[in-house]
């Protein structure tokens, strides 16, 4: 599973044109801050340009979830996900970023500068559409686990096939995988210590390996 970036294919004078033809914003954050309000209604689509962040959802109870990790060039936006719960989603960046800013409908529009980067940039969203419709799948696969045993080894053989490598290093912290799995972060952390005294996995810190049984 490839992910197509949203400037593949166009050059940094292109780039510096659509900044404009689209009055496009370019906003640095520290780590730790918020990057969008979201809404259900909300247009604005944010292209992490560097640095880290994690899309967090909050429950009625007030229990903290990560719905996405997101890496440079990921895009992110009330656009892409249910209208029914994008009021609780917040952008937090992980590290210091630098995020894009820019209408959706700026993107889908008939382009009355005829930009030639404008039908390339569209067709690298769709891909981008498609990569994460995805990646959702892969999220239920883990999420649909009873166990959280299951969920791990299932998250870390998906992490295994995208780095071809049995060996990978986790994209966030322990604490934050537990948020992303959706469980409790000591239980999580007692079961990985029984995959490591049953030889199911090695690990240090983020770095995991995952021993294979003949």
């Amino acid at each position: 599973m490839t992910q197509a970036h949203i400037f593949d294919n166009i050059e940094k004078e292109e780039l510096d044109k659509m900044i404009i033809c689209f009055n496009a914003q370019i906003k640095s954050f520290p780590a730790h801050k918020k990057l969008m309000s979201y809404s259900s209604h909300s247009m604005t689509l944010g292209v992490l340009l560097s640095g880290e962040a994690d899309l967090i959802k909050y429950d009625y109870d007030g229990c903290r979830s990560i719905v996405e990790h997101l890496s440079e060039q990921d895009i992110f936006g009330s656009i892409l996900l249910p209208q029914t719960y994008a009021h609780q989603i917040e952008a937090i960046s992980s590290v210091d970023c630098q995020v894009l800013l820019f209408d959706y409908n700026q993107l889908i529009k008939r382009c009355s500068n005829a930009c030639s980067y404008h039908s390339t940039l569209v067709s690298n969203v769709l891909q981008i559409f498609s990569f994460k419709t995805r990646q959702f799948h892969s999220r239920i696969e883990i999420l649909s686990q009873r166990s959280i045993r299951n969920k791990l080894l299932t998250y870390f053989t998906q992490l295994a096939l995208q780095n071809d490598s049995t060996t990978f290093t986790l994209p966030f912290t322990l604490n934050s995988m537990a948020d992303y799995l959706f469980v409790d972060r000591s239980a999580m952390l007692r079961e990985m210590k029984k995959m490591r005294d049953e030889a199911l996995i090695s690990s240090k810190g983020r770095r995991i390996k995952l021993l294979l049984r003949e």
